[in-house]
C-alpha cells in the first residue's frame, strides 16, 4: 500500500541512505580514511531510522503505545543496534571513531590462502601502503617472500579485517546485519499501519565480504619473483626469522 510508505517516507529513505553507505565500506575497505568515514556516515543514518519513524507517526491514535516496546527492543534490547547508537553518540559528541584494524600479507588462489604472514597495518594506514612497506622489508629480508612463496598462480594480498570495539562481528557482517534487522523493524511498523511487510530476503547486492577484505596485487609478481631469486642464491645470507610489521 503506497499510502503507508508515504507515511513514513522519510524513515524508509533513511534506511536506503544507510545501504548506501554500506555499500561504501566495502568499496574503501581498503582506503583508511575514506573507510571511517563510510563506517560513521553508515552509523549516523541506520540511527536515526527509529526517530524518523517517531517523529512522522507521533500523532497517529494508539501509535505511541504499540511503538514504545517495539522501539526499545530495538534499541536497547538488541545488542547490535545498541551498539551503534553508543557509538554514535561517541561520533557525534565526543570524538571520531577508530575501528580495529587487523592485517595478513597473504599467498592466495581465489579465495584460498596458501600462506599468510601477520602484518601490522595502523587504522590510518591505506593497504597500498602496507603492501609498499612489506617489498620494502623483504628485500632487506628476502626470506620473508620464501615463507609465502608466490608464483604464477598465487597472487599476493592483503587480507585486512576491520572491527568495531564492543561489537565481535566484523564491519561488514555486522552492519550488514544491522541493516537487515531494522528492516525487520519497518516492516513491523508497515504492518501495523496495514501494510505488506517489506522482503525479508537480504538484498541480492550482499556479495561475499572477501571480496572486499582480500586486495590482490598480481602487478607485484615480478618483484615477488626477484626477491625470491634473490632468497635462493647460494650466497644469499638470510636471517633465521622473517620480520614483518612495524612501522
Amino acid at each position: 500500500m503506497p499510502c503507508v510508505h508515504e507515511r513514513i517516507a522519510d524513515a524508509l529513505d533513511r534506511w536506503q541512505e544507510s545501504h548506501w553507505h554500506l555499500h561504501q565500506v566495502e568499496n574503501e575497505y581498503h582506503h583508511a580514511d575514506a573507510f571511517r568515514y563510510s563506517v560513521n556516515s553508515f552509523i549516523r543514518s541506520i540511527r536515526e531510522v527509529p526517530d524518523l519513524i517517531n517523529m512522522a507517526l507521533q500523532g497517529h491514535s494508539g501509535f505511541k503505545a504499540w511503538h514504545g516496546p517495539i522501539k526499545k527492543s530495538l534499541e536497547q534490547e538488541d545488542p547490535l543496534f545498541s551498539k551503534i547508537i553508543s557509538h554514535r553518540n561517541r561520533i557525534v559528541h565526543r570524538s571520531m571513531l577508530v575501528p580495529g584494524s587487523k592485517a595478513h600479507i597473504a599467498a592466495i588462489r581465489g579465495f584460498t590462502i596458501k600462506m599468510a604472514l601477520p602484518y601490522k597495518v595502523d587504522p590510518f594506514e591505506d593497504s597500498d601502503h602496507a603492501v609498499e612497506r612489506f617489498l620494502a622489508r623483504a628485500r632487506k629480508a628476502p626470506i620473508v617472500i620464501g615463507f609465502l612463496a608466490p608464483d604464477e598462480t598465487q597472487v599476493l594480498s592483503v587480507i585486512r579485517e576491520w572491527k568495531i570495539d564492543g561489537i565481535e562481528e566484523e564491519v561488514i557482517c555486522a552492519f550488514r546485519k544491522a541493516f537487515v534487522r531494522v528492516g525487520e523493524y519497518l516492516s513491523d511498523v508497515i504492518e501495523h499501519l496495514g501494510g505488506e511487510r517489506l522482503s525479508s530476503q537480504p538484498p541480492q547486492c550482499f556479495k561475499d565480504p572477501r571480496i572486499y577484505q582480500y586486495k590482490k596485487y598480481p602487478e607485484l609478481l615480478n618483484a615477488v619473483m626477484k626477491i625470491a631469486e634473490q632468497s635462493a642464491a647460494p650466497n644469499h645470507r638470510t636471517p633465521s626469522a622473517p620480520v614483518v610489521g612495524g612501522r
